[in-house]
C-alpha cells in the first residue's frame, strides 16, 4: 500500500504546483497481449484508451482518444532486438477538429540483466502520417525495472523525443514514468503508475500527467 501513498502525494504535488493553463491530465487505461511465435519471433496486440480529467485548471472527463496496436519483434541476440509496429488512432470521432492518424514505428532495443535489476533501452523511429501532414519522430527511452517480492516489481523510465513536420518548428519532449507491477493470475500482470510529460519544452511548454493503469496478458505462460 505505501507505493500507491506515494504517487497519490506525488500527483497531489504536481497539481498543486501547477496552477498554470497549460497543465493537463489524462487517465489511461490499457490492455496488451503478448505471444511467442518462435524463440526470437514474438508479436503484441494493445489497445489504449486515453481520457481527459483535468485541462485548463477545471476538473472534468472526456474521451481524447482510442489507439490500437501491433508489434512484431525479432531477437538478434539474448540481449538485443529489433521491432517493426503500426498503430492507428481514432481522435476525429472524440473532436471534430482533431485528425486521425497512423503510425509505423521501427525500434533497436537492448538490455542488461544484473542479479537483482534490469536496465533497458530503446532506440525508435516514428512516422506519423495524418490527412494534412506527415510528421517523423524519434524517440531514446531508458528504463530501470527491479522486484520488490516474486509477485511485484518496480519499473522507472526517462525518454526524450524529437519531432519534425513541415508544418511546425521542431519539438522537444521530455517523459518520466514510474510504474508499480504485480502479477494478479500466472499468466497477466496488473501496472499502476504515472508518467509526467514536458512537451515542447523549447518553444511552448505544456505539462501533462497521465495515470496509467495496464494489463499484460502472456499468452504463452496459459496451461492448456
Amino acid at each position: 500500500m505505501k507505493i500507491f501513498l506515494i504517487l497519490g502525494m506525488v500527483v497531489l504535488g504536481i497539481f498543486q504546483s501547477s496552477a498554470q493553463e497549460k497543465f493537463t491530465s489524462f487517465f489511461e487505461p490499457e490492455i496488451e497481449i503478448n505471444y511467442n511465435v518462435t524463440p526470437t519471433y514474438s508479436h503484441s496486440f494493445g489497445i489504449e484508451n486515453r481520457n481527459v480529467f483535468y485541462e485548463d485548471s477545471h476538473l472534468g472527463y472526456g474521451v481524447k482518444q482510442i489507439d490500437v496496436s501491433h508489434f512484431s519483434e525479432f531477437k538478434l541476440k539474448e540481449n538485443q532486438a529489433i521491432g517493426l509496429g503500426i498503430q492507428y488512432r481514432f481522435e476525429n470521432t472524440f473532436d471534430g477538429n482533431e485528425e486521425n492518424e497512423l503510425r509505423f514505428m521501427q525500434q533497436f532495443e537492448w538490455e542488461n540483466v544484473k542479479l537483482s535489476y534490469t536496465i533497458k533501452s530503446r532506440l525508435r523511429s516514428e512516422q506519423r502520417l495524418y490527412a494534412s501532414t506527415t510528421k517523423y519522430r524519434l524517440r531514446y527511452e531508458l528504463g530501470l525495472a527491479f522486484p520488490l517480492t516474486t509477485t511485484t516489481y518496480l519499473k522507472t523510465e526517462t525518454e526524450t523525443l524529437f519531432e519534425l513536420a513541415n508544418i511546425q518548428k521542431p519539438e522537444l519532449e521530455q517523459r518520466i514514468s514510474a510504474i508499480y507491477g504485480f502479477t494478479i493470475y500466472t499468466e497477466t500482470d496488473l501496472e499502476i503508475g504515472a508518467q509526467y510529460r514536458l512537451a515542447d519544452y523549447t518553444q511552448d511548454l505544456g505539462q501533462q500527467l497521465f495515470i496509467v493503469i495496464g494489463i499484460a496478458i502472456d499468452l504463452n505462460r496459459f496451461h492448456f
